[in-house]
């Protein structure tokens, strides 16, 4: 069952569930799905990964991406962490499905959990790092108007090549709410 927290037109964030752990591990040890992130060194056996997804569950902050067409989980989302006091988050992003990838499922994940910060938890910035190689995440990223702010230069090291890790953020005066905004208006009888 998927709960729906935030809808968009392609997919819908839904919180996450330890009984898909099965479907999580098999993300997170697909190379192909984890090249560009912090996991691609990592190896996930379905006991960890269940009890992974059963402390992440508490915290409230992270989401599988359902796909509205299947209405199957294809990915994860969620807040990596958050400082309510300085109205700051940072973010993170994953589309375990590789037949989801390229379809704009991703940068309206992104964009559904950047609203969340921005209109539910108030914060003033989003940021998120990714690494330079990293195109189509990067583009991601860009349509949904984030915007590099630095880079540690030579900070990952694969394939025999050294990559940058770019730190990217985007204010919420630069953010257009799509859903949250909308739903306030609508309960005012505003829509």
């Amino acid at each position: 069952m998927n709960i729906k927290k935030m809808i968009g037109e392609k997919v819908i964030l839904s919180p996450l569930d330890s009984r898909e752990a099965e479907r999580l591990v098999q993300w997170v040890n697909d190379l192909e799905v984890t090249l560009g992130t912090t996991l691609a060194v990592t190896s996930m056996t379905l006991d960890k990964e269940t009890e992974m997804l059963k402390q992440m569950e508490q915290g409230g902050r992270d989401f599988y991406i359902v796909a509205r067409d299947s209405r199957q989980p294809i990915g994860t989302c969620g807040i990596t962490n958050w400082d309510p006091i300085n109205q700051w988050a940072s973010v993170g992003i994953m589309i375990g499905e590789r037949n989801y990838h390229n379809q704009g499922c991703g940068s309206e994940a992104l964009a559904l959990l950047c609203d969340y910060c921005f209109n539910l938890l108030n914060c003033h910035s989003v940021h998120l790092e990714v690494y330079s190689y990293n195109l189509p995440a990067i583009a991601c990223y860009k349509k949904v108007g984030f915007q590099e702010c630095g880079r540690y230069h030579q900070a990952k090291k694969i394939g025999g090549q050294w990559y940058d890790c770019i730190q990217m953020e985007l204010f919420a005066e630069q953010f257009d709410s799509r859903w949250v905004k909308p739903a306030v208006k609508r309960r005012q009888g505003n829509a």
